[in-house]
């Protein structure tokens, strides 16, 4: 017998279809990377359901907001970016039923003939904990994360044993970022490689490092914590690395950094943050960070690296995938100009700069595929019309790049199952074979810092 409940919620379903009544005059606050019944990420849609519950969207069959209705199968749709409301019995239609303990975030749990809701992910998967997003009555609107059990006898009011577990078609997993620990190798100025590496930062969640060396040979190590920021870990002129790292930017979403000194004393940090581009942040030689200013405001660049001129100009380089490298320049006064394309390889997919002891500046660029690739600018300022190829490996994923007081130029690539390779430009520009310098299969990004007395470090994260 049709339960006498689910014949009303159907009949209102009906009558908002066509009213389309809206209660909140505001669009969706979720900013959306998927397209409308396209594939997403699980993190987009959890994303999706803070939205609202931050903005307190209550319960309303007669209402909608953002274009979906405010109730369960409204709020999931809204979730999964639908072209319209669902209601829980159409649900399955564009999902596929799978068992409890096959749950992911971004699944959701669907008694057909009465509610839905959103699973955001196990808290302790043996016992059955869990937390999830539910838009349930108008006594209790959109909450979330809010912990339940699988082996409870109800959730939200109903059986446990009345629902199904069900995933959209369209859901894909997020991509996996690397995350590890920083370790530094030395190379003495008569070329000599230390026998090992030394971890200089234990947080297993570094996912990106950069390094910029101070005229007085203190160096600079920033790391990125998703979630945290960015952190600065120095190593003095003396060699000793301090004890902790220190929070220069608290913006969790930073995806890339890369930073350079001037001959003034000042270090540059820049940092990436998806969506909103590039900012540049300074440390005065004395000693104190600036707030950051934005330099770049193209939200699809993906990548940076950065290089400062003995002139004091100061040059940032970003990637932007199909499109290839722009540069642009901070002058000694501190204007910075508009971009200039300097690569028109749309494949890149990583980069890194260093400038030499003459004013000239290298960038160099990972083709996957094809190897690495040097473009040089000259001191007076002319970039070179083509790039060369230095690396023919096409396994590269990640390089980084310094100068030494000689002249000479170094080139540290990362290549997976293999480790760091090192492939040296001569001060009269003759490149060496590369020297495999780190056999550490899981680095998976890595700083090269050249220092005033001859001697270098390679960082690695693994």
């Amino acid at each position: 017998m049709r339960n006498p409940r689910t014949s009303r919620l159907r009949a209102l379903a009906v009558l908002t279809a066509v009213t389309a009544t809206t209660t909140f005059a505001a669009v969706l606050p979720a900013q959306a990377d998927s397209s409308v019944d396209g594939p997403i990420t699980r993190s987009e849609v959890l994303n999706r359901a803070q939205n609202w519950v931050d903005a307190g969207v209550p319960y309303n069959q007669a209402g909608y907001y953002g274009g979906y209705r405010e109730d369960c199968s409204g709020y999931v749709s809204m979730a999964w970016h639908l072209s319209s409301s669902m209601v829980t019995w159409t649900l399955p239609d564009v999902s596929t039923k799978e068992s409890f303990s096959s749950l992911l975030p971004g699944d959701i749990m669907d008694y057909t003939a009465e509610h839905t809701f959103i699973f955001a992910g196990w808290t302790n998967k043996t016992s059955g904990d869990f937390t999830y997003y539910a838009e349930s009555n108008p006594n209790n609107p959109t909450h979330g994360p809010t912990h339940a059990n699988i082996n409870w006898s109800s959730i939200e009011g109903w059986p446990t044993s009345y629902y199904d577990a069900y995933r959209y078609k369209n859901i894909v997993d997020d991509p996996v970022t690397p995350a590890g620990t920083v370790w530094d190798r030395t190379r003495s100025a008569s070329g000599t490689w230390d026998a090992h590496a030394t971890e200089i930062d234990d947080n297993s969640h570094i996912t990106a490092v950069a390094s910029a060396t101070l005229p007085d040979g203190t160096v600079h190590v920033l790391t990125i914590v998703p979630g945290s920021g960015v952190w600065d870990r120095v190593r003095s002129a003396s060699g000793t690395w301090a004890g902790s790292a220190t929070q220069i930017d608290s913006n969790g979403k930073v995806s890339a950094v890369s930073a350079a000194a001037l001959p003034d004393g000042t270090l540059h940090v820049q940092t990436l943050v998806p969506g909103a581009g590039v900012w540049d942040r300074t440390r005065s030689a004395s000693g104190s960070w600036s707030a950051s200013t934005q330099i770049d405001s193209n939200g699809n660049i993906t990548a940076l690296s950065a290089s400062g001129l003995k002139d004091g100009t100061l040059h940032v380089q970003a990637l932007l995938p199909g499109s290839g490298v722009w540069d642009r320049t901070r002058s000694s006064s501190g204007s910075w100009s508009s971009s200039t394309k300097i690569d028109d390889n749309g494949n890149i997919s990583a980069i890194a700069s260093t400038a030499l002891p003459d004013g000239s500046m290298h960038v160099d660029a990972v083709v996957p595929g094809s190897g690495v690739w040097d473009r040089v600018r000259s001191a007076s300022g002319t970039w070179a019309g083509a790039a060369t190829q230095i690396d023919a490996n096409g396994d590269v994923t990640s390089v980084s790049a310094s100068a030494l007081p000689d002249g000479s130029m170094h080139v540290d690539a990362v290549v997976p199952g293999s480790g760091v390779w090192d492939r040296v430009r001569s001060s009269s520009g003759a490149w060496s074979s590369a020297t495999n310098i780190d056999s550490n299969g899981d680095v998976f990004d890595t700083y090269t810092a050249g220092l005033p007395d001859g001697s270098m470090h390679v960082g690695t994260i693994a």
